[in-house]
């Protein structure tokens, strides 16, 4: 393994460990710029870059493509505020245009990689003009695949297009098509949750509402017992807020399994605060609860 990989697949590592702590659904797709990419980059670039005192800051790159758009915001946020954070690109939405957004973050490589990429840069054929830094892109899933189309049979190869404005913009509608589809996802779970909610279906009311990755399959029968028997409870449950609880997951480097007791109890403690509910949790993790995010009295 060369240097520039092994850099990519810590910082990846360090990456996907975080992302499946606070259980949301994700690909992530990554690379290091070849040899050959890199030259082909800086050859047309070297002269701008001097006079312009810029460098190349993909030598490592990785995407994170993630399964619903509401999630997009939350791992914007985490990595904007790491302290190895540099830069952004983000394009912001307009109101008559349906076209791809640029999500696009520059951040610093680790000091304790320093050493690793410093190598990587020094074996390339423009080390004066390579940053040691490496750029991230969010994307959605569903955009994931027109963004592959776009690049490779549109952005590659533009004079097949220059005469075709119609299908061209054909193509950007196919997009605003696909982002349509995202947000009617989020509102065909939402009704789902609903649903198995006054259904006093728990398990599936809990699986649709917070859409994670759970590291078992279902409530306890205490804890199902509870929600029959509180439906008040079980409303305010159902009425938190999803993004809240992940974002405080993330925050607060909360380390414990997310299975559906848990991912109930963070609710709970976050939101709801009922303090019979939290007399159901195991005693080391109402201690860690109670710590972290307050006793509930």
């Amino acid at each position: 393994m060369n240097a520039a990989d092994k850099v990519l697949k810590e910082i990846v590592a360090d990456l996907e460990s975080v992302l499946n702590k606070c259980g949301v659904m994700y690909h992530i797709f990554y690379r290091a710029k070849s040899g050959l990419s890199i030259k082909n980059k800086l050859e047309k670039k070297a002269e701008t870059y001097r006079i312009e005192g810029k460098k190349m800051q993909d030598l490592l790159a990785l995407r994170i493509t993630l399964y619903f758009t509401d999630d997009v915001e939350l791992v914007h946020d985490y990595l904007k505020n790491l302290p190895n954070f540099d830069s952004e690109s983000v394009d912001a939405a307009e109101v008559d245009k349906f076209c791809p957004k640029r999500l696009n973050l520059v951040m610093r490589v680790p000091e304790s990689l320093k050493g690793d990429i410093q190598v990587a840069i020094k074996n390339t054929d423009y080390p004066d003009l390579i940053d040691d830094t490496y750029e991230i892109q969010i994307r959605t899933i569903l955009s994931e695949g027109w963004h592959e189309v776009e690049h490779d049979l549109r952005y590659k190869c533009k004079d097949d297009w220059t005469d075709y404005l119609e299908e061209s913009r054909l193509l950007n509608g196919i997009y605003a098509t696909l982002e349509s589809s995202e947000w009617s996802m989020l509102t065909l779970f939402d009704r789902l949750a609903y649903a198995q909610y006054k259904k006093g279906a728990w398990d599936a009311m809990m699986r649709n509402k917070m859409r994670l990755r759970f590291a078992d399959k279902c409530l306890s029968q205490e804890v199902q017992d509870f929600l029959s028997n509180n439906t008040d409870i079980a409303k305010k449950l159902f009425r938190t807020k999803r993004s809240k609880v992940l974002k405080a997951i993330m925050e607060k480097k909360f380390s414990y399994p997310l299975t559906y007791d848990t991912v109930l109890h963070l609710l709970n403690h976050i939101e709801v605060r009922n303090k019979e509910l939290a007399d159901l949790e195991i005693p080391v993790l109402r201690s860690d609860m109670d710590f972290l995010f307050g006793v509930i009295e």
